[in-house]
Formats: structure tokens, sequence, C-alpha cells
């Protein structure tokens, strides 16, 4: 009876692991070794039976890792996906590798430096009834909702305060669908009195696949992966990045410029908007002061002596597509890729970060939608939020 029993739990065993069902531990213990013929040992076997984490299914671990007898060896499996098409950082995530952009050794101090603010914003709604990109163009819905964002960029623009912040570029994907977009959105903050360079579109910010997909039921094809792949991780490297030493002398440069030019304007006769400017400058050294020496403040001499750190601030602004910001959104924040389809970015809101010259990086928000009203709220063909 022990022999039936044995031959029976050696049968059991490898079928059990490979549809996922755990065997409980007494019939492992049970199992016999294996046979002189047999291209995986009972060890083995166990040892893919062991509990694992809830992100990597028992399906998904090799039952063996010799290949079968004249066959050729099999590429080693990282869920249900070639082990080689996973993302590796150069640290284990949740460590944070510092030099992640390669500007490590260029990179300033935060008080010194630029901060670059990268706001990403996913197309407005669009017909999907054609196949032809230029046909896929914005939906009367869509272009409303384009038009609020613009509204809404302008209103954050302008808060920071005259001279704040600057506009480094706007930006879009070379498709239909974000162009019409950013033509919108340029439209609203060039009404708004704001001055915003729009850039030729970037064909590497089209939508695609970025990567495999952890959880998913089969793996997307290697080809698609690796074109569409390396085409987007190209887009981020070209635009995610600290400012360094030079930017932040290019942004003095600026400045230095600009008051020079200010002082010789008019006969040297200050204008409404200079009065109310030196104002704030004056209000921001105070309130530095008051930050730095409390009541100590009151003294006339603290306006003289202590001086704000510059606000060195810029933005760029890009429109693009969903799968390529939830990309971002990990990539950024030095998270496993392949978890980007678990967010979810609805038509025409907002993901925000800020890049810190000494390498920092935040998401402020994801998937801001706030700008919308409800019946605008859109997720490709879904309206709202109930489905």
């Amino acid at each position: 009876m022990q022999g039936m029993h044995s031959r029976m739990y050696s049968r059991v065993l490898p079928l059990a692991a490979a549809v996922g069902i755990m065997v409980p531990p007494l019939l492992r213990v049970k199992s016999p070794a294996p046979s002189s013929g047999s291209s995986c040992d009972d060890s083995r076997v166990r040892k893919s039976l062991l509990p694992l984490p809830p992100f990597l299914p028992p399906r998904a671990v090799a039952l063996c890792e010799s290949p079968p007898a004249g066959g050729a060896a099999e590429e080693a499996k990282y869920y249900n996906f070639p082990a080689s098409q996973k993302f590796t950082y150069p640290v284990e995530p949740p460590l944070w590798d510092r030099n992640w952009d390669g500007l490590k050794d260029r990179s300033v101090s935060r008080k010194k430096g630029v901060t670059r603010h990268v706001i990403l914003v996913r197309h407005g709604q669009y017909d999907e009834t054609h196949k032809d990109d230029a046909r896929r163009i914005l939906t009367e819905l869509g272009r409303r909702q384009a038009k609020k964002t613009g509204e809404r960029l302008a209103e954050l623009i302008k808060a920071a305060g005259p001279g704040s912040l600057k506009v480094r570029a706007l930006r879009s994907s070379d498709m239909a669908r974000a162009k019409e977009t950013c033509d919108i959105i340029h439209s609203e903050i060039t009404k708004a009195g704001l001055e915003v360079s729009r850039s030729e579109p970037d064909k590497d910010l089209n939508e695609g696949r970025p990567c495999q997909v952890i959880p998913s039921s089969r793996p997307w094809k290697e080809e698609v992966i690796r074109k569409d792949g390396e085409r987007i991780e190209r887009a981020f490297k070209r635009y995610f990045f600290r400012s360094t030493e030079e930017a932040a002398e290019e942004v003095r440069a600026e400045k230095d410029e600009e008051k020079g030019a200010k002082a010789t304007e008019n006969n040297g006769v200050k204008t409404a908007q200079q009065v109310e400017e030196e104002s704030r400058g004056r209000i921001s050294r105070y309130v530095a002061a008051l930050w730095q020496h409390g009541p100590n403040a009151d003294n006339p001499s603290a306006d003289a002596t202590v001086t704000p750190p510059p606000s060195n601030h810029e933005f760029e602004i890009i429109v693009c597509h969903g799968n390529v910001i939830r990309y971002f959104f990990m990539r950024a924040l030095q998270l496993p890729p392949e978890a980007w389809l678990r967010l979810c970015t609805f038509n025409c809101s907002l993901a925000y970060f800020t890049l810190r010259s000494e390498g920092g990086v935040s998401c402020r928000s994801l998937g801001d939608m706030g700008h919308l009203t409800p019946e605008e709220i859109t997720f490709s063909g879904h309206h709202g939020l109930n489905w």
C-alpha cells in the first residue's frame, strides 16, 4: 500500500504544481526519490511548491530547473514571460538609485539649483471608430476637456506669481489626438497672457506597450515589447532628469539680463508692474527673515541681511497617452514598471512631478481631474466612474 501511495504522489505533485494547487505538507513528505530516468528530482518539485509571495503564483515557477531530456534549454521565466524581459534597476526597490539619470556628479543643491516641474497630460476623449490615426480626432467632449485643462494649467502657472515659473516647453506625441489636445491647451495658456513655446511633436511619446504586465493571463509578444519599450524608455530619459549647474547658471544669467532690461526701459522710471514685483520681493525677504529669526525679524536690519533662496523653477508640459504616463510614473519613482497597468489615468487628467536638482523625485498628483465636472470625466469610451 505504501508503495502504491508513493507512486501516486510522485505523479500528482508535478500536476498539482502546474495548475497552481498547493499540496499539503504531509503529502509532499511521502513523495519518493526519483527514478534514474527522471529529469526532475523530488527536492526540486518540493521547492517549487513552497509558499510563494502573492505576486508570484505557483504556476509561474518552473517545476524543474534542468531542461527536458534531449530538448533544447528554455529561457528562464519570470511570472509568465522570459526573465530577460523583466526591467531591473541598479538597486532593488524600494531602495533608491541616487544616480538614476546619470547626472549625480553634476547635480547641485536644491537651494542653488533649478527644480523641474514636469506635468503629463493625457489627451482628451477621441473617436475610436477609425483605424487611421489622422481620423482619430477629439470628440466634442474631448475638445471641451482639453479647453478646461488649458485653463487649469494657466491658473497653476499664474498662481506662482510673476516671473516665478518659466514654462520651458509644451510638448506632445505625434498622434492626432495628442496634438489636437496640445493645440487647444496652448491656445488657452496664450489667452491667459503667458508665453509658451510649442515644440515639435515627438514620436517617441506615441502610445504603445512599454513592458510586460503583472498580473496578466498571457505575455505580450516579444517584438512588440522590444519595439515600444525601447522607444518609450528613450522618451522617459529625454524628459526626466535633474537640472545641473549649467541650468542654474543659465537661469541666473536670464535673471540678470531681465533686471538690466528693466533698469534701462522707460528712462529709469519704474512701471506699476515693477513696483509690484519689488514689493513682492520685500515681502518675500521679510517672510524669510521671520522664518529664520523669529521675533528678531522685527529688526529692520533683518530685511537687509537675509536673502530668500532664489525661486528657480521651470515647467514642462507634455501631452501624451495613458500607457506612457503610467510607465513614466513607475520609472520616475523607481517602482517595478511591470505594475503599470494597475494605475488608471482619465482623459485630460494631470500627472505632476517635481525633479529636484539634487536628484530627488516626487509625484504631487496622478490622474488629477478636479478641473472637470463629473459629466466630463471619461476613460476612453467609458463615462463617469461607474464602469
